[in-house]
């Protein structure tokens, strides 16, 4: 996909569009009380190349996760369909039961722990994009005091740039714009309405090698932190099976050539990363 494609997929947040993958003899005991029997529904914000996006070709969900996610259920003997959900309102429609786990480049964090339990499975940085040339000079965060600055709403993007406007930027607010798809906030840099637009560290590099006449990066990624498959913690069953179908790719190979795949090895994970997260018990 060319980054144009790409972005014509931000119209696609919150809507219905699912991609899924076909079965195969499980080695793990799959989960009981599906959302639909015979498949795991992941939620995922599908705005967010490499990780998750529509091709626009065939309607369906591709990229790192959605590969990630296909072997998981095929451990389990299981179909995975991705459904398309806002990343803001992604964690309460888990709760509600709209879904059996969500599949969306989702950083692990304390506040996030409070609602949901996180296997771990990637590892991700925050990366500043900005036009070609970098006519700004931005060089860091601090150098985003003062600039209007585009981000996807309740990303951990937009939470440093709000941490930055109490400390570095205090005296001179960065002037953050916030967009419900990540796609509509790296359409307005392309556009040069915002100054810079923030992404995790594999999507602004997704960008720039799609379309160098329009983007960079400026620095280096910051704050590197593991993401994780999100579970409705009162779902035991789904937690290890998840876990366990991770392991399983981990150990067999199918994660490294999936990260190979999409040339993501960066962002690989140790063994000891697929641990249970958060609050299990609800």
């Amino acid at each position: 996909m060319v980054v144009a494609a790409a972005l014509i997929v931000a119209a696609c947040g919150g809507t219905s569009g699912t991609g899924s993958s076909s079965p195969s003899s499980g080695t793990v005991k799959a989960p009981s009380n599906l959302i639909t029997a015979g498949t795991i529904t992941f939620l995922s914000d599908t705005t967010y190349p490499p990780q998750e996006s529509i091709d626009p070709a065939t309607n369906k969900a591709v990229g790192f996760d959605v590969d990630i996610a296909n072997a998981i259920a095929a451990k389990m003997g299981l179909t995975a369909t991705i459904q398309t959900q806002d990343f803001s309102t992604i964690i309460p429609a888990l709760l509600a039961k709209k879904g059996d786990a969500i599949m969306s480049a989702m950083s692990i964090t304390p506040d996030r722990q409070k609602q949901v339990a996180f296997v771990g499975y990637f590892s991700a940085g925050q990366s500043i994009l900005v036009k070609a040339g970098n006519p700004e000079g931005i060089t860091g965060i601090s150098s985003l005091c003062g600039k209007k600055v585009a981000v996807q709403v309740t990303t951990t993007e937009q939470d440093t740039l709000t941490a930055a406007n109490g400390a570095d930027c205090s005296s001179n607010k960065i002037n953050i714009q916030t967009f419900p798809a990540d796609t509509d906030a790296v359409q307005k840099l392309k556009l040069g309405a915002v100054d810079a637009a923030m992404d995790d560290s594999p999507v602004a590099a997704y960008y720039v090698k799609q379309d160098r006449t329009s983007f960079a990066i400026a620095g280096k990624p910051i704050a590197q932190a593991p993401e994780g498959i999100a579970v409705d913690p009162k779902r035991k069953d789904m937690l290890k099976a998840v876990q366990e179908a991770m392991q399983a790719i981990f150990n067999d190979g199918t994660y490294q050539k999936i990260l190979t795949q999409w040339n993501l090895q960066d962002g690989a994970i140790p063994a000891s990363g697929i641990v249970v997260s958060g609050n299990p018990t609800g």
